[in-house]
């Protein structure tokens, strides 16, 4: 494959060295690539040089020099690719994750961050009309998308559908095995062309552009229903980019019946006091939060994630359930100087009616809930299990309980045990095991 969408010895390819000569990364940095690739993209469109697919126009009819004022790059995990862009854009960055959006804040701090999607954003040039013809002012500049691929194609779509109105162009961007036929059809529900890239690397761009007038997007919230015998039926609400959707991920529902089931327990060696107070650190859907809520009787919930999508989720489902509690925007696994910051991120997005106060995170609780991701992407850590428990650990009233469900494989029952305290298995089946941690009473 070619080292760059440009051809060699053109000046958009020299322009594009210059700029990556200032960058202060080293030739191999994570995310180095996808960022050069967007360099390649940016430029040779601004230049002529390239046209709307990223193909070189060298040897035919020159394509007209196009390029965006405004660039909004989306869920950038490195902020490589935003400190580029800023170079040849004014550049706007959303990021679904806190910890990815204090990276970005970092690497790019010219980069303008917001907090949600639909606002603020300008205007798109125009969208096609409903003929085909493109009703695009070309007086007025342009402004194009950057959207880091998503594993999820749901999410996918609610960015598109965020996007459209706002976007000219928006390019989609990731690992070329990654890039599923789901990409374009997505993409061709709002945009009237759809182009793929060459290959640049391991890596390629899908394009959608003139955004149709009458685009057939696909709309979110989505909403569930889970039904468990602790419960009975709950109302599940999802945005995209939330783990397991509307639907409880198998862990937790081990966790809720292992819970349901201590609470009911005739032996007063193993029943659980019903607890006053509940913190669900990692709440996702909100659904394990909202259940544990009905099956205690606690007064007081709060659920944590670090996820916009999920904080959004986990406050729809409790509402549709009419379970008050609290939902937080904040890295819950973080180290105290960047849990810190990001409470100060939080505030801001509160400040804006996009998250709870990260003040209602306070305090100890009787009840802390962990199903503890081990997947960033698609490595896999156990880094953000140990903060979890640490957090919980800090935030367990005496005499309180911490029930943890994990990959049986994982084998967290000692590190349980060395972080919060004496722990014990309450339940296990094929592929996931429930260990219940005590913090003794004084």
């Amino acid at each position: 494959m070619p080292a760059s969408l440009l051809a060699p010895g053109s000046p958009a390819l020299r322009s594009r060295d210059d700029l990556l000569a200032r960058m202060p990364w080293p030739a191999d940095a994570p995310g180095l690539a996808q960022a050069r690739l967007l360099a390649d993209y940016v430029i040779g469109r601004r230049a002529g040089a390239l046209d709307v697919s990223g193909r070189t126009t060298e040897g035919t009819f020159a394509a007209p020099a196009q390029g965006p004022e405004t660039i909004i790059v989306v869920d950038d995990a490195h902020g490589l690719q935003a400190r580029v862009l800023t170079e040849l854009a004014s550049v706007l960055t959303y990021n679904d994750r806190l910890d990815e959006a204090r990276i970005v804040a970092a690497e790019a701090p010219l980069a303008e961050a917001v907090a949600d999607l639909p606002t603020p954003m300008p205007a798109a040039s125009g969208p096609e009309t409903d003929d085909g013809d493109p009703s695009t002012d070309a007086s007025r500049p342009e402004v194009w998308a950057v959207v880091n691929a998503p594993k999820a194609t749901n999410a996918l779509a609610e960015t598109i559908t965020a996007l459209h109105p706002h976007v000219d162009t928006l390019i989609v961007i990731g690992r070329s095995e990654a890039m599923s036929r789901a990409v374009n059809t997505e993409l061709a529900r709002a945009y009237g062309r759809v182009d793929v890239s060459p290959g640049v690397g391991k890596n390629r761009l899908i394009i959608g552009s003139r955004p149709l007038a009458s685009p057939s997007l696909t709309r979110f919230p989505r909403r569930g229903v889970i039904d468990v015998p602790a419960t009975g039926p709950l109302t599940v609400s999802a945005h995209g980019a939330c783990f397991s959707g509307t639907k409880a991920d198998d862990g937790s529902t081990l966790l809720l019946a292992s819970l349901a089931e201590v609470l009911a327990a005739p032996s007063a060696a193993t029943t659980l006091a019903r607890p006053a107070s509940i913190l669900d650190l990692g709440s996702g859907n909100g659904w394990l939060l909202t259940a544990a809520m009905r099956v205690t009787g606690a007064e007081r919930g709060v659920g944590v994630d670090i996820s916009r999508a999920a904080v959004a989720s986990a406050k729809e489902t409790a509402e549709a359930n009419s379970v008050t509690v609290d939902i937080v925007l904040a890295d819950a696994a973080a180290d105290p100087v960047d849990a810190a910051a990001d409470a100060a991120n939080a505030a801001a997005d509160a400040a804006n009616g996009t998250a709870a106060d990260p003040a209602s995170v306070a305090g100890t609780f009787d009840l802390v809930l962990l199903n503890p991701p081990f997947h960033h992407g698609t490595a896999i850590e156990t880094d953000t299990a140990a903060g979890l428990m640490r957090t919980a650990a800090t935030h367990l009233a005496p005499g309180g309980r911490v029930l943890t469900v994990f990959n049986s494989h994982l084998r967290y029952r000692d590190r349980l045990e060395s972080i919060i305290g004496p722990s014990e298995q309450l339940a296990r089946n094929a592929k996931f095991t429930v260990i219940e941690s005590r913090r003794p009473a004084p």
